[in-house]
């Protein structure tokens, strides 16, 4: 559009002169009161606004043009100069510019600014030009006091007059491109350069407060706003040439705006800024302070001077879209909008705080475990929530909020809002009545655990549901029993006879809330479970399906006791029997069995369901079975020749440990039957205690070659060599315990041992003789046997190592050198235990066969002599009474083959006096 002619006057600025002077001359105190208004609308009113009201100006005539708004600011020297598109200047608005206090806008109309009052900001420069493409108009302090005086009206030299109340038409049209410019002449450069800063600095707010203001451009540097596709807010970026500047979170409501700044941290992503300093815009700054967390940008009604609010506003409206702002903010920083129990700015502040709590507090806008959101005041809230847990506890507590809201600083905030908090108590009362899988409950618990950080946390969660084995809920932990052992799922594993933890609830937290461990062991021999077994009425059926998959999920070591074998099983052809009464198919054991060995074979289908190892472990036979009883009190066990071995015990035993069936050994298959023991871990180790059940009656029953295993020796054990035959097996070093003992155990036991020696065909050295005579003379001594409990033995074994019936037992070793060695019979040790060998076998020990004297007369020496020492050294022992030296000794023997002389080198006589043969030569020894 073509500017008007400098003459032209669209506007009738000459006629508003006109009657603004007319009236100034009717009323000199009208002139006065006017520049007064004006001078408090320039320092007070609108003081640091120029920017603000200009650009509301702006917006104002970008929406009479229905335009996306465009403003450049420019300083030139000492000039700063606004200009924007939209609707021009009009008569109305100059006539209310030229009114002073008039503006063309009414309520309601939308408008922020636009030519009203505002304008008066620029009052702080004597000069001021508004350019439009409808027409330009000036208003000049200068000029207005010269057309005073040539009204006549008496002016004062200091007087001030208004600077904008008088208009005169202007020539020049607004730079191209743009409707409206003005032009504010100021003081010089340096408040040019100042203004210029300050626009730059608040484009970015004015574009936030100015809808209608799309671009802000600032000596060059463009500011523009990316703005969300919804009309109710999202993401707002203000950009500087093109790049982001400032990034804002908006939501609003009709004319009420909320923004909260975002600010971008490298390691954690978009930050809330929590708003401070900030006042009421509405849509521009006022004076009111707010202390709210966020900025707001609103439509009330204000006061002339834009700083204060109209008595009539109504503050209510103006939380409307805050909890859309805080629906819209990340879930751990929701607690930033939360406004603060602080001390208010104001009385707007205030009121408008207790506005935005009471829409927070209803408002739906709490993220909730489950995944809905809930107002605070129907929220729960657990505090320190982990995202594991409220997976959890969302399916079944709706109303629980978000894990990012129960941290602390959260936490605190909902609850001044209105939420409810739980306790870990009142959580375990609200989960009673849920049903859900075990497992569920063992996530449950395996998350509730970080949260049972003291004793009293864990006081508060003792009510917790627990599943147990049988199906039911426990109300808490304690009293249950935690299986161990159990490796496994082993939901078919319903224990009812005790209250157990169903295993596939288990967390270590139950223990503890009061659970307690008990072996897998102890499950199988409770009791209850034994009533259940022995009562006719039971349902084994039903108890094997309990019992078996438990000794399936057992780990190792797992024993049980005798009287589980008693659980009927099917077998293959016939009536159920007792577990114990059962093979597995296929079992070795029965290769080594007697042919009508009493067993039954355990139905193929039970196998296959529970497996070989959980049906060996309740007594089902592969192997030999092992049976076991704590503190035995009787041989009641239905052992072979328990009794027997129960008797020859000192004390009962602590325990019974006994492999069974032992006697059902075909006596032919014991090489075999021995493989099979030895092969065993569960039957070996009972093998090395030869006085335990089974290796007492292995050693007596269990033969290899026609000999019990107790008669025969170990390959590498020479002691016995030629007494006993080597052992012929295998297993042999694991057998070694069950082979010959030092002692014989009985008196049938020591009839084997002295038929062995007597018998002929044996090649016994006489060392080994010896010492069996010895070992047969300790095992009287331990009260094994008496002489009464055994037959003579048919020979004897002499020093010559042969044979014979009429052997002498040396019992005083002097008689050695002198007795046929085919007579003399040794026994190791000292003449006391010779003469106890001698009175078993009832032999004759030599010194009561025989008479001895010594021939001639010799010399006593004292028993501190050369010769008393020199025999005391040779001998290692002293004289046992008077040593009497002879130059040749002899003596005279009656046995019972004759009598007899011999020259002996010493000899002790029936009074006790030791005679030596006297020493040769110095160097010589004794004969």
């Amino acid at each position: 559009m073509t500017a008007p002619s400098a003459s032209a006057d669209p506007f009738g600025t000459a006629a508003l002169r006109e009657a603004v002077l007319t009236a100034w001359s009717a009323s000199p105190t009208r002139l006065a009161e006017d520049a007064a208004a004006e001078a408090d609308l320039a320092r007070i009113g609108y003081r640091d606004r120029l920017l603000t009201e200009l650009v509301a100006n702006a917006a104002d005539a970008a929406a009479a043009a229905g335009i996306d708004g465009r403003v450049r600011i420019l300083a030139d020297g000492d000039t700063l100069r606004v200009a924007n598109t939209g609707a021009g200047l009009t008569a109305a608005g100059v006539r209310s510019l030229t009114a002073l206090r008039v503006s063309p806008k009414g309520a309601g109309t939308g408008e922020v600014g636009r030519f009203g009052v505002g304008f008066r900001a620029t009052c702080l420069a004597e000069r001021v030009e508004l350019r439009s493409v409808t027409g330009s108009i000036g208003f000049d302090a200068g000029r207005t006091r010269r057309a005073v005086r040539e009204a006549g009206i008496d002016l004062p030299d200091d007087a001030p007059v208004p600077a904008q109340r008088l208009a005169w038409p202007v020539p020049e049209p607004p730079p191209a491109g743009f409707d409206t410019e003005v032009v504010v002449h100021l003081s010089g450069p340096a408040q040019a350069a100042e203004l210029l800063a300050q626009a730059r600095e608040q484009a970015p707010d004015l574009l936030l407060e100015l809808p209608r203001i799309g671009t802000v451009e600032v000596a060059g540097t463009t500011f523009t706003l990316d703005l969300p596709d919804g009309p109710d807010g999202g993401t707002v970026t203000v950009l500087r040439n093109g790049a982001p500047l400032q990034t804002w979170l908006t939501a609003g409501e009709g004319a009420t705006r909320w923004l909260v700044r975002l600010v971008d941290d490298p390691g954690l992503g978009p930050q809330l800024r929590s708003a401070t300093g900030e006042v009421l815009r509405s849509p521009t700054p006022t004076a009111i302070g707010l202390t709210l967390p966020a900025r707001l940008i609103t439509d009330l009604p204000l006061t002339p001077d834009r700083r204060g609010l109209h008595p009539d506003a109504d503050i209510d409206t103006a939380a409307a879209g805050y909890v859309e702002l805080i629906r819209r903010v990340p879930d751990d920083q929701k607690h930033l909008l939360v406004p603060q129990p602080a001390l208010a700015a104001g009385e707007v502040d205030a009121a408008l705080h207790a506005a935005v709590t009471a829409r927070l507090a209803e408002g739906d806008w709490v993220p909730t475990a489950a995944g809905g959101q809930r107002s605070p005041a129907r929220t729960w809230l657990l505090r320190d929530l982990t995202p594991e847990l409220a997976a959890r506890l969302g399916e079944v507590l709706s109303p629980l909020a978000a894990p990012a809201l129960s941290e602390p600083v959260s936490a605190a905030a909902l609850l001044r809002l209105g939420a409810r908090e739980l306790s870990l108590a009142e959580l375990a009362d609200l989960l009673a009545g849920h049903e859900d899988p075990p497992g569920w409950w063992a996530g449950l618990y395996g998350e509730l655990a970080a949260l049972a950080v003291d004793p009293q946390a864990v006081a508060e969660l003792g009510a917790l549901p627990v599943p147990r084995t049988d199906g039911r809920i426990a109300r808490g932990a304690r009293g249950l029993a935690i299986v161990d052992g159990v490796t496994g799922p082993s939901a078919d594993s319903g224990i009812d006879w005790l209250p157990a933890v169903h295993p596939d609830a288990y967390d270590p937290l139950l223990e503890r809330l009061g659970a307690e461990h008990i072996p897998i062991d102890e499950v199988l021999s409770h009791p209850a479970l034994r009533q259940r077994i022995e009562d006719p009425d039971s349902d084994h059926d039903e108890l094997a399906t309990l019992v078996l998959p438990l000794l399936a999920a057992a780990g190792e070591p797992v024993r049980v006791p005798s009287w589980l074998g008693a659980l009927e099983l099917p077998v293959s052809d016939g009536q159920p029997r007792p577990a114990d009464e059962l093979l597995l198919p296929d079992s070795p054991l029965r290769e080594v069995l007697v042919d009508d060995a009493p067993f039954g074979t355990v139905d193929e289908q039970t196998v296959e369901r529970y497996g070989p190892t959980a049906l060996r472990r309740l007594g089902v036979g592969w192997a030999f079975s092992v049976l076991e009883e704590e503190l035995p009190t009787a041989p009641d066990h239905d052992l072979p020749d328990e009794q027997e071995w129960f008797d020859a015990l000192p004390v009962p035993p602590e325990s019974l440990v006994a492999v069974r069936d032992l006697d059902l050994v075909d006596p032919g298959r014991w090489h075999r039957a021995l493989e099979l023991l030895a092969g065993d871990p569960d039957t070996a180790p009972l093998l090395a205690d030869p006085h335990g059940y089974t290796g007492w009656w292995l050693r007596r029953y269990a033969e290899l070659g026609g000999q019990p295993l107790r008669l025969l020796r170990s390959p590498d054990d020479p002691a016995w060599a030629g007494l006993f035959d080597v052992i012929d097996h295998p297993q042999a070093p694991a057998l070694q315990a069950l082979l010959a003992a030092a002692v014989p155990d009985d008196a049938g036991d020591a009839a084997d041992w002295l038929a062995a020696l007597a018998d002929p065909d044996r090649e016994i050295a006489p060392g080994v003789a010896a010492r069996a005579h010895a070992a047969l003379v300790r095992g009287r001594r331990d009260g094994r046997y008496a002489p009464a409990d055994l037959e003579p033995p048919a020979g004897l074994r002499t020093l010559a190592g042969t044979v014979t019936g009429a052997g002498l037992v040396v019992d005083q070793p002097w008689w050695l050198p002198v007795l046929d060695p085919a007579v003399a019979v040794p026994v190791a040790g000292d003449g006391a235990a010779a003469r106890d060998f001698a009175d078993l076998v009832d032999a004759d020990p030599v010194s009561e066969a025989g008479r001895a004297l010594v021939l001639g007369d010799g010399q006593t020496v004292s028993p501190d002599s050369a010769d008393a020492l020199v025999w005391q050294l040779l001998t290692g022992r002293p004289a046992d009474g008077p040593l009497v030296l002879h130059d040749d000794l002899q003596v005279a023997l009656e046995l019972p083959a004759g009598r007899s002389e011999h020259r002996v080198d010493w000899w002790c006589d029936a009074a006790g006096a030791t005679h030596r043969r006297r020493p040769g030569t110095v160097g010589g020894e004794y004969g």
